[in-house]
């Protein structure tokens, strides 16, 4: 199950979809970013953001080693070796991170959702494995933290202001193709470091007059700052083929999303995501559901990580 969080500005908001809002005490084992790793083959990184996007959308799954390589068409122990010095942690490290973040996440913002169909749902064995994980990950019960234990957490990502405005638009987005690019570290500096590379890249391509998405695939209230991964994201026309680029690629499914206008400096942004999660989600008809937050601009808008934006903010939800 993934519920993330979309972000894009120098404030860091919630995820989850594939979760949340806190940021101070963490996992006790230091992280290593990425980008300090040996780098690797072009299609050897794609080969491997794609497992990691497998991962996202499988966490009740097999996500066995053996599964994974396979994923990667590279042998268990070659695979085991590369995502170790690509990532900093190893490939059932990883799992077993984003299994709890999930679950963090779901358990603080679905508070109808039983917590061992969270536990179930996020891939864990049994609900007493998954008390155990969680409790050795945040130092507390899954009960403890979804009756405010999230506070104790981390120093919340934003400031915990909600937008003035909140006219909410329900809406639904049919199925489309992205082609996209990944950044890694904290959304503060590393959307702007992304969207400064993406958008000279989508003119170049002839797509500048197609929706750009920013996707923050991590909440930066549970996932320490280094390890959080944003996905800068443009919308292709139907029957688009790739000049020979090999450029990485992903669908996103139909989905309905509340969705909130913004138009402010980028730095203020979590406050727009603070109205929909904090003030409308909890009145509304609706539940969060899975999928992607998403920063979505439209063609003349500035793009994701400008000082200044004017997007829609867009949150997964489905009838209750």
């Amino acid at each position: 199950m993934n519920t993330n969080l979309l972000v894009a500005g120098a404030t860091a908001q919630p995820r989850f979809a594939h979760a949340l809002l806190p940021a101070g005490a963490g996992p006790s084992k230091a992280p290593v970013r990425p980008r300090e790793q040996p780098s690797l083959r072009s299609h050897h990184l794609r080969r491997m953001e794609q497992v990691l996007d497998h991962i996202e959308t499988h966490l009740s799954k097999d996500l066995s080693l053996e599964r994974l390589s396979d994923c990667a068409a590279f042998s268990p122990f070659h695979f085991h070796r590369l995502f170790l010095a690509w990532s900093g942690e190893t490939a059932k490290e990883f799992v077993r991170r984003r299994r709890l973040e999930t679950a963090a996440g779901r358990l603080r913002h679905c508070p109808n959702e039983k917590v061992t169909a969270v536990s179930l749902n996020c891939g864990f064995a049994s609900p007493e494995a998954f008390a155990r994980a969680f409790r050795e990950h945040f130092g507390m019960t899954p009960s403890r933290w979804r009756s405010g234990g999230w506070n104790d957490w981390r120093t919340p990502a934003g400031d915990g202001r909600t937008a003035a405005s909140c006219r909410v638009e329900l809406r639904y987005f049919e199925a489309k193709e992205y082609l996209y690019m990944r950044e890694r570290g904290d959304y503060g500096h590393s959307s702007e470091i992304l969207h400064t590379r993406f958008v000279p890249w989508v003119d170049s391509m002839g797509l500048s007059d197609r929706p750009i998405l920013s996707i923050g695939l991590d909440d930066p209230a549970i996932t320490l700052a280094a390890h959080c991964r944003m996905d800068a994201c443009v919308e292709l026309p139907a029957g688009w083929q790739d000049p020979g680029l090999r450029a990485m690629r992903k669908s996103l499914p139909a989905h309905w999303a509340a969705c909130l206008r913004y138009e402010g400096p980028s730095s203020e942004i979590g406050r727009g995501w603070n109205t929909l999660l904090t003030e409308w989600l909890p009145t509304s008809p609706f539940e969060l559901a899975e999928g992607h937050f998403i920063q979505r601009c439209e063609p003349g808008s500035p793009p994701p990580g400008s000082p200044f934006v004017r997007c829609e903010l867009c949150m997964p939800v489905s009838a209750t």
